[in-house]
């Protein structure tokens, strides 16, 4: 289960660094990972505001905190207010929140938005109305935007337009856990699926193409890491049901190709992550992972989304073609989306929030 593991603790504070108040929705295991390196590197005093414990909808086991941090539902909305108010930078990455749009609200001095892509949630016109609304200050002010990948910057940039400074912090996440030691030719070709069983992800659209590609293909099989409404029995396809967060390295090393064929996906870790397993991986053009890292006979195959042909074609080319080109070419792609690098990004951003903000 998701949660703040204790003890939470507050760290201290070095002589001349830039203190960094970060308000977030919850402790899921990637942010965790993130900010705990943030510390580590002591490139600045991070403290991070978690608005709850846990997501409902998530099953991840809790993350040892490294991190000073602070929970908002568990009356720590005082302590955070006044770590907000003696930061030299706040970064909101969540806003839908009532505690967020007080801070926000309350916030003099320099401070960001960091987020994915907008308008995934509701439809296009729906989603910029409720930014408006819930982002008004943000409208009004100068505040930097962080992309979580090139594809939200330009999509931000397009809504707020070019009168702000926009920098591009994707997701991090340790992907050195998911790479092995090679990987031998098999008679069986595996591609595999690991994400939540929901239309969104596209699992519906993989399960029709993979039916499909059965048929023509006699040693193809399709294994699918995940719950969720959409989890069906098929021959040739194998539910493995929920697996937590460590337990995935495993996964990706047992398959050969990794599927993700969402209709959205702001970003999308479960393409670095397949990456870095030396998987080739087919994705769409609608997530933001897919099109930093996924490059179309380089390490994978990026395809439109809701194409079902696409997908089928994708697939027929992966179940006869060796691999071992396109498996050089994934792990070379993520090379350097490191947690280390993930940090001095972080820390290079926060100073240049810092330095460049002005009232006028």
């Amino acid at each position: 289960m998701g949660g703040v593991v204790a003890p939470v603790y507050q760290t201290a504070t070095r002589e001349g660094e830039v203190k960094v108040f970060v308000l977030t929705d919850c402790p899921s295991p990637y942010q965790v990972e993130l900010f705990n390196e943030i510390e580590a590197k002591g490139q600045c005093a991070l403290e991070v505001g978690y608005l709850r414990s846990r997501d409902p909808g998530r099953r991840w086991r809790a993350s040892e905190i490294r991190h000073a941090a602070v929970e908002l539902e568990d009356g720590g909305f005082l302590r955070a207010r006044e770590s907000a108010r003696r930061a030299d930078l706040v970064v909101f990455n969540y806003y839908r929140h009532a505690n967020a749009e007080r801070l926000v609200e309350e916030r003099k001095g320099p401070w960001c938005f960091w987020g994915e892509r907008p308008g995934f949630h509701q439809h296009a016109w729906a989603g910029r109305l409720l930014r408006k609304w819930k982002l008004s200050k943000l409208h009004a002010t100068p505040a930097p935007i962080w992309g979580i990948g090139k594809f939200a910057v330009d999509e931000y940039r397009r809504e707020f337009g070019s009168q702000r400074a926009y920098f591009n912090l994707p997701y991090f996440s340790d992907l050195e856990r998911f790479k092995t030691a090679g990987r031998e030719e098999k008679s069986e070709r595996v591609f595999l699926f690991s994400g939540s069983l929901i239309a969104r992800k596209g699992v519906d659209l993989l399960l029709v193409a993979f039916a499909r590609l059965a048929r023509e293909f006699p040693n193809v099989r399709l294994r699918i890491v995940g719950d969720g409404e959409l989890r069906t029995v098929s021959e040739r396809v194998d539910f493995v049901g929920f697996r937590d967060w460590h337990e995935l390295p495993r996964e990706y090393a047992a398959a050969d190709v990794l599927c993700v064929p969402s209709r959205y996906d702001g970003w999308g870790l479960v393409v670095p992550e397949g990456l870095a397993a030396g998987l080739p991986v087919i994705a769409t053009d609608r997530m933001g992972a897919a099109l930093e890292f996924v490059e179309t006979g380089r390490n994978g195959w990026l395809i439109p989304v809701g194409d079902e042909e696409a997908l089928l074609g994708a697939m027929r080319e992966a179940a006869v073609m060796p691999l071992n080109e396109l498996r050089e070419g994934a792990l070379e792609s993520v090379s350097g989306h490191t947690l280390g690098n993930g940090a001095a990004r972080f820390f290079e951003c926060a100073q240049a929030a810092v330095e460049s903000w002005t009232t006028d």
